[in-house]
This record gives structure tokens, sequence and C-alpha cells, in this order.
């Protein structure tokens, strides 16, 4: 089956616009929303999400959050924006809970689409309850995310109240912004996803590397 271009449907959805909306983004750090945020303000009036009780451990959490509150102040001002960012509750054990059952697959199996649909279906229930006339996530933008499983997942929860916008925000050198404009505002960068199992792979990884070059 031919992969949809949900950049091209975004596009096709924000040209029937006659005003702005308003949207909420689930947001999973700050150098994925950068450039995502910079692009989408001239059509939307955005609140950001911050759900993303994957990430292990709880210091990694902080580390994430904090920063992506820095970078935002940072933009507000640059931008002249006044977007706010909403912390939903972490509980790293009631999501091991869901991903622990899948959890000896690999990166990019059905594992991640479990911890997207998670994540997204609590961004989803805040927009619908608080009449949001969009939302969407920014995950879409890694290029180790898959697009379609994002968009897929989106639209599969009713569209009455609040509309899933579809997206690929890799698509037009969208990841290559972010990195730009992560480098501009002195972001931290991680190296791993976010839950344990990437945790642990990371650190295979650098103890490969130390012993390599060892």
């Amino acid at each position: 089956m031919d992969k949809i271009n949900y950049a091209l449907k975004m596009e096709e959805e924000i040209k029937t616009f006659d005003s702005k909306k308003n949207l909420l983004l689930h947001v999973c750090c700050g150098p994925c929303s950068s450039n995502v945020i910079k692009e989408l303000i001239p059509y939307f009036n955005i609140t950001i999400y911050f759900s993303n009780t994957n990430i292990y451990p709880k210091e990694e959490y902080n580390r994430r959050r904090d920063e992506l509150i820095h970078f935002i102040k940072a933009f507000n001002h640059d931008y002249k924006q006044n977007i706010e960012v909403i912390e939903d509750y972490y509980d790293y054990e009631e999501f091991y809970s869901h991903i622990s059952p899948v959890g000896i697959l690999g990166e990019g199996s059905v594992r991640c689409r479990l911890c997207y649909s998670l994540r997204m279906r609590r961004a989803f229930d805040y927009a619908r309850m608080r009449d949001f006339d969009y939302w969407t996530t920014v995950l879409s933008v890694s290029p180790h995310k898959n697009s379609q499983w994002i968009n897929q997942i989106g639209e599969a929860w009713p569209q009455d109240k609040v509309k899933f916008l579809y997206a690929d925000f890799k698509k037009n050198d969208g990841y290559k912004k972010s990195v730009e404009m992560a480098e501009k505002y002195h972001l931290y960068r991680q190296n791993y996803c976010g839950c344990n199992y990437s945790y642990e792979d990371m650190l295979e990884r650098e103890k490969k590397k130390q012993q390599e070059a060892g």
C-alpha cells in the first residue's frame, strides 16, 4: 500500500482556514518542538502539552521538561508569542505496565506504536475536554519515528469535537531545521528516545564505543 503524504494533507487543511485555530500540540522535548512551532504559529494559537510518562529515569524526564520550558520562554520572547506549556502527570510505573508485555521487541516495533498511542491518547483527551479546534504531535519530526503510524493513531479517534491535524514534520527538511534551531538556542539533545528499553540500548551503544576506542 502506498504511503500517504501527510505533510500535503496538513497543507490542504490549513488552506481551508479563514482565521487562526486553537491547537493543542503534544511535545516530547524542546529540540523536536522548535521548528514545528515556528512553522505552525502563522496558522494556530498553540498550547503545548508535555505528556511523556514514557521517559526513564525521572531525572531525564525533569531535564527534558525544564529544557522545553526554558526554550518556550526564549521562543515567546523572540517571536512575540504567548505559548503556554501544560504538563501532564508523570507515572513511569503505569506506563511500564502497559509497555512491558511487548518490551522484548526492538526499537521501531509495535512497542513504539503502543508508546505513541498511550501519549497521544492523553493529548487527545485533554484537547477534547477543553474545546480545542485541533490537536497533533511533534513526534513525526524525528526520522526514527513512523509518521504513518502516528497519523493512523490520530485519525482513529473521534473527530467530532476536536480534529486531528495530519502532519509529517520531518518533511521539507523539518528535522534538519529543528537541529539548527536547537543549536541556536543551545538546547540539550538527548541520545535515546525515552523508555527504559531505549535507555538500556543507549548504555550498550556507549559501552561498545568505549570498548572500540579503548
